[in-house]
This record gives C-alpha cells, sequence and structure tokens, in this order.
C-alpha cells in the first residue's frame, strides 16, 4: 500500500470511528440546561496537569483512561545486517516502564531507505536477571531484504502488570438525573484479539447491579473507540461505586488490551448566558495580508469576512510567537514565548510536564474538552495532548510534507460537536490545508487566475501560481468553514459558542528572497489573522494594537471564569474588546517573535544555512530584526506605518529610533529564562528535572531532519 493510499485509508478508519458515536446516543434537554462533569474517575487528584494519567491511542484518537497497559514506545533501535536466511534473533533489556513483566507483546518495524514495514507483533516471554527484566525475539524479515542493512524498532506492551479485566472506583454521590458517559475499544487488535464482554455494575458495597453491557468484537468493530452513554436516573441521590469490567467471550487470542475511555458521571445545572463555549480554530500557515478580512485584492474569505469580521472583532496586527509551527501552538497553549517553554523548534523536545496548559486549566474547571489536529508539529508526542479528554491526530504520510485535509478533520468535529453539544467544551481544530505543497480541489483550480487581478508575483510566473495555488487552498478552507459553522447552527450552538479564527505563522513568496516559512521577521512570515466572534464580542470592531499568540490563552480562560497562573507571559484581550481606553496600555507593551530554524529556502526552493536563532520585537509601529551572523548580529529596523511593506531599512540611518528595541532583544533570552525559573519555582519543580523532554522520531522522520540540518 502506498503512503498516500495508508492516508487516505487511516483518515477513512478516524472518521468511522467517530462517526460510530452517534449510534448509541440519547437526547437529553436542550435549553438553559447543560450536563456538567460532576466525577471523572480517571483523574487521579486535585491539580490540573494530567502528564501523568493514564491514555491510550486507538486509530490515532488518543483518549484518558481507567487503566492502560504498561507500554514502551521503543524498546530497542537498532541498525542490523539481515543475514541470507532472513531469520533474527534477539535478546535485550525492557527498561524500567516494562521491568516485573512477565510477558510482553512486541510490535517490531523495520525501517530501510525510502520505506519501512511493521511485521506481525508476538507475545514473548521475560526472563529476569537480576534487576533487570530481559525479553528474546525471533522473528523473520521478507525474503527481498535478506543481506541488507536495515534499521529495526521494537515497541512492546506488558500483559500483565495492569488489571484490564476489572476496575472498580472509587464511592461517589448520584445526582439526579445524572448520566455515566465513557468509550470503550480495543488496543492494539493486530492478533485478532477476541470477542470482550464489556459491563458496568453499579455496587453498594457489594450489592451490585448492572447498568450496561455490549460484546465488542473487534474483527466486526475494528473502526476504534465507541461512546456510550447510560441513564443513571434511578440511581439518583444514592452513594455508588463502578465496577469496569472486560472479559474476554474467548481465549484464543494471545492477549486482549480492552480500554474505558474517560467514564464521567455528568448531571444537568442551569446554564448562564455567560457561559459560552470556545471552538480555537488554526488555519496553518495562512498569512494575514491574504484574507478578505484584512484589505486582500481577492475575495479568498468571503465566509470570514461575511460572518466572523463583520460581526465579531479583527486584530488588525497579530504577531506570531515563532515562525513554526509547534513553538507557536505551544505559546498560544501555555502563555509562554518559545524560550520559555522550551520547545523551539518542533524536532526534538516536549513540553516540560510542570507547565501547565490551557487545555488542562479548561479541564480542571469542569469543562469539557476535545481536539481534532492534522498531526504533523501538533503531534501528541509534544505535549499538545495534555488536558484534552480526547486528541484526534488527522496524520499526514510524511511529517515534512503534511497534507492538508480540512474536510475530514472538519467532519470529524462535526461528529465532536454532535455528541458533546450539551455540554460546556472548549474544541482545538488545526488544518494544514493552507500549507506547502499547496494542491486544492480541482473546482478550485480556476479561481484568481484572471490577468486583471493586480500583480501578486515577485517577478515570475512560477511565483504568480504559486501565489493562487495558496490563494486557492484558502477559498477552499473557507468554503469548508461555511460549511462546519451550518453545523454549529443546526445543532443551537452558534449563539453559545465563541469561535476563534488565528494561525500559527505566514507564508513568504519571495517578497525578501524567501519562499514559505521559518527564518525571517518579516510580516508575511509573522503577521497572522486573528478573529474574534460570538456571545460577549463586539460587533464589527477592529483593533490596531499589536497582540500576540500569548495572548490568547489568558483571553480564552477569561471568557471561561478560570483563573490563570500568575507566571503567564500574555494578557487577556478581552479588555482590548470592552474598553477603548485599554489601548493606550497595550500599545506600550513590546511583543516578540522567535526563529529557530537553521535552512533557508530561496528561489527555486534552494536551500541555504542560516544561524539559529533570529527574534523580533514589535512596539506600536516600529519593529526590529535582529539576525546571527559569523560575525555577531545584523539588525533591522522598519516603521510599518510609513513602510508597511518593511522595504526600507531604517538602522544604518536611524540606530537611535531602535536603541530601545535593540535593548529589548538583548535582554530577551535572560527575560525567558527568568520567567521559566518562575513557573519552575510555583510549580514546586527545580529545572533540574523540568527541561524540555526528549522526542522518539521514526527513522525516516529523522533521516529528513538531518538532511535538512534541523538535527545534528
Amino acid at each position: 500500500m502506498n503512503a498516500r493510499l495508508r492516508h487516505l485509508t487511516g483518515s477513512l478508519l478516524l472518521l468511522i470511528a467517530i462517526a460510530n458515536v452517534g449510534c448509541e446516543r440519547v437526547g437529553w434537554p436542550f435549553g438553559d440546561t447543560v450536563m456538567k462533569p460532576v466525577h471523572r474517575f480517571v483523574d487521579q487528584g486535585a491539580g490540573t496537569g494530567t502528564s501523568e494519567y493514564p491514555v491510550a491511542s486507538i486509530n490515532d484518537d488518543t483518549r484518558l483512561v481507567l487503566a492502560a497497559p504498561a507500554h514502551g514506545i521503543v524498546l530497542w533501535r537498532k541498525q542490523i545486517h539481515v543475514p541470507e536466511t532472513g531469520r533474527l534473533s534477539l535478546q535485550g533489556g525492557l527498561g524500567n516502564t516494562l521491568r516485573g513483566a512477565s510477558e510482553v507483546v512486541i510490535f517490531p518495524t523495520i525501517y530501510y531507505p525510502g520505506h519501512s514495514r511493521s511485521l506481525p507483533p508476538q507475545v514473548a516471554s521475560t526472563l529476569q536477571l537480576g534487576e533487570q527484566t530481559t525479553v528474546r525475539v525471533d522473528f523473520s524479515v521478507p525474503s527481498d531484504l535478506a543481506g541488507r542493512e536495515i534499521q529495526l524498532h521494537l515497541a512492546g506492551y506488558a500483559t500483565d502488570l495492569v488489571d484490564l479485566a476489572s476496575i472498580r472506583t472509587p464511592e461517589v454521590d448520584i445526582p439526579k438525573d445524572a448520566v455515566l458517559e465513557f468509550a470503550i475499544g480495543h488496543l492494539e487488535s493486530e492478533l485478532g484479539n477476541d470477542p470482550v464482554d464489556f459491563s458496568v455494575q453499579a455496587c453498594d458495597a457489594e450489592d451490585c447491579e448492572q447498568i450496561f453491557e455490549e460484546i465488542s468484537d473487534p474483527k466486526g468493530n475494528p473502526h476504534g473507540w465507541r461512546d456510550r452513554r447510560v441513564e443513571l436516573s434511578n440511581l439518583g441521590g444514592t452513594h455508588r461505586s463502578f465496577r469496569f469490567e472486560a472479559n474476554q467471550t474467548r481465549s484464543e487470542a494471545p492477549y486482549s488490551f480492552p480500554m474505558w475511555a474517560n467514564p464521567t458521571i455528568y448531571a444537568p445545572t442551569q446554564r448562564s448566558e455567560a457561559e459560552p463555549n470556545v471552538i480555537l480554530l488554526s488555519i496553518d500557515t495562512l498569512r494575514a495580508d491574504h484574507l478578505t478580512s484584512y484589505g486582500y485584492h481577492r475575495d479568498t474569505a468571503p465566509f470570514m469576512q461575511e460572518k466572523f469580521a463583520a460581526d465579531g472583532t479583527v486584530f488588525e496586527s497579530s504577531v506570531a510567537a515563532a515562525t513554526l509551527t509547534t513553538p507557536s501552538h505551544m505559546s498560544m497553549f501555555t502563555s509562554l514565548q518559545p524560550t520559555a517553554h522550551g520547545t523551539v523548534d518542533g524536532m526534538s523536545k516536549s513540553l516540560p510536564w510542570n507547565i501547565p496548559t490551557l487545555a488542562e486549566l479548561i479541564r480542571a474547571h469542569r469543562i469539557d474538552t476535545g481536539a481534532v489536529t492534522e498531526d504533523g508539529w501538533l503531534g501528541i508526542r509534544h505535549g499538545f495532548g495534555r488536558g484534552f479528554n480526547s486528541y484526534a491526530e488527522n496524520r499526514s504520510a510524511d511529517i515534512m510534507a503534511p497534507e492538508g485535509q480540512v474536510d475530514v478533520t472538519f467532519d470529524v468535529a462535526r461528529r465532536w460537536l454532535e455528541w458533546n453539544r450539551d455540554k460546556r467544551f472548549f474544541l482545538f481544530l488545526h488544518t494544514f490545508q493552507v500549507h506547502y505543497p499547496y494542491a486544492p480541489p480541482e473546482k478550485y483550480r480556476s479561481l484568481f487566475m484572471d490577468s486583471s487581478d493586480p500583480p501578486a508575483d515577485e517577478g515570475s510566473p512560477e511565483n504568480s501560481k504559486r501565489i493562487a495555488d495558496y490563494d486557492q487552498e484558502i477559498r477552499y478552507t473557507d468554503d469548508e468553514l461555511r460549511l462546519l459553522f451550518e453545523t454549529l447552527e443546526t445543532l443551537d450552538l452558534d449563539d453559545k459558542t465563541v469561535f476563534i479564527v488565528t494561525s500559527d505563522h505566514g507564508e513568504a513568496f519571495l517578497e525578501h528572497g524567501a519562499l514559505e516559512h521559518g527564518t525571517q521577521m518579516y510580516d508575511e512570515e509573522v503577521r497572522v489573522p486573528l478573529i474574534f466572534w460570538g456571545p460577549g464580542i463586539p460587533s464589527g470592531l477592529r483593533i490596531e494594537v499589536p497582540v500576540a499568540h500569548v495572548d490568547l490563552m489568558p483571553t480564552i480562560l477569561e471568557i471561561f471564569g478560570v483563573e490563570p497562573p500568575r507566571f503567564l507571559e500574555g494578557s487577556s484581550l478581552n479588555a482590548l474588546m470592552k474598553d477603548e481606553s485599554a489601548a493606550s496600555r497595550f500599545g506600550k507593551r513590546p511583543v516578540f517573535s522567535e526563529s529557530h530554524s537553521p535552512m533557508r529556502l530561496g528561489p527555486g526552493r534552494s536551500l541555504s544555512p542560516v544561524i539559529p536563532p533570529a527574534f523580533g520585537v514589535r512596539l506600536g509601529s516600529r519593529k526590529l530584526a535582529r539576525y546571527r551572523t559569523p560575525d555577531g548580529y545584523r539588525y533591522e529596523f522598519y516603521d510599518l506605518r510609513s513602510d508597511p511593506l518593511e522595504r526600507k531599512d531604517l538602522f544604518a540611518d536611524q540606530p537611535q529610533r531602535a536603541s530601545d528595541l535593540v535593548a529589548l532583544i538583548e535582554g530577551y533570552e535572560e527575560q525567558s529564562a527568568r520567567v521559566r525559573a518562575e513557573v519552575d519555582a510555583s510549580q514546586n519543580a527545580g529545572p533540574s528535572t523540568n527541561g524540555p523532554q526528549g522526542v522518539l522520531l521514526d527513522p525516516e522522520q529523522e533521516k529528513k531532519l538531518r538532511a535538512l540540518g534541523y538535527l545534528k
């Protein structure tokens, strides 16, 4: 199966998986009632952090679970010469995660130039050698690889360290008209797991009453999580514990990993008009000045203009935290600049566990959280999934060339909204649809090709075509957004939901000699759209004062009524939207951007090395960028009021006008270090144990990143 077909198949399975949730839905009253979580059985304490909670991923949909088998992500990574027989025999230690397991399920994957193959999993008994648990595996490599060099990855699960067959919860009070929601699924069913009898019992001491039962066959239902809901009206006012049992109906398969995702008791409460939902949509790589709402000469986004911009609030000067996807999004989720949160490149680091995320803080406030992304640089491995009840990744086959799938992503979002329509929620959506490679659907290919359009190129027909393709992708995404909004209206959620549209960074088209994004501080890369719409959001307001990605977290927390941590670097934008006098205060605040990419993409898609990091700062209409050179630093200074296209560098002629900005950039890294120390101190954790955590990449990703200069 080729990569594209694998990708499409995976997307279809993810869509089918979430489409299944509607089949067991039982309605509840609309109007002013909202179903609020009163007992989450996966929660392990009173804090906000979820990094240590058990999770399970089925078809790239990761959820919090009652219990999960101990998992070694990569047990071994070995370069091996395959003998002519094609038989391999290996023995090695399992590490701390699987220590003490008597049996493990091993999942081998082999990599060779340009390809990867998953071999059939196998169950192996372990051997205890002193303090170390070891395992021996024997398997056959496909005959066409005999005599070749391969890289071998072995991942594994323990079958006996965690009891998945019977899990009992503490006793809880059952409110009136309560319901119990959960999802069931089969983790790693490659060896044909036996059918499982899932059942739930409500227990008064040892007197238990069965309230749910379903036999699930992974062969007949292979498509992922299946959401279920049980009425508890007959238990209202009682005190009960719950027993979640999952037993194989046959014992033919060598292992079974039945999963219970996020069992939660909900009860109806009155909903105030001051308690909206929030949807945050990030359209990756979308520069502000290519939108209708920002004065673009092409009508690329009529829906955003007629609905969100006309009836909402537009921020004219929203500045990206970074020129790369991972650090900018992590700044949205933490209200820390990239140098402070440490996840600067999207390659080899994940968010330190002691930095709370937006979703964790919202979830701790008894609000439901969900996300649908297109993977790439927002993979759960970086820490983005923390705090989300479900984090669905609509993956691309190639992390270095993410494929936009806005139709599939929004379809998954529709199902999520259908299931959660009577809860208060935070939903994060992300699409790579306008990211390179630009591949709009066929029916959009004739758009924006009229020669009467003003010139849109930087001197070549090829670049003009590139820009047209990009604009066509924006129009396609806008049309899909219109359809998603129609779902909000159908579900009667439009008047209960604040909708935020933004992007992580922009895209260059040779305006300053570069293509795409990553190394430059010009506005084509760092000026991004930011539009708020919904209840409580002023209509038709346009705000010129510069704002930043770090402002999103405190703004959303304030909408939800959640107290923000004191160490946030951003400020809530609600004051700007409701009080004109706040503009003066915001206008005196510097706004920073960062670049940590070591390679610049130029004409003809040629790569040239640069020395990271680069920093930019904006204060009012003044903007300074600092780039590293072999001899030190190079500065560029612009006045955006008189020179919005950044054509005239004023630094050599007017250095005194930029002196305060130079001081800000020179102190920026030290200031970030102080912020990070404050985070560590406030979270009772020292920096020695909480630096950015390593991320394991597969060999193909690692090879590409090394070739591009991202890894050494």
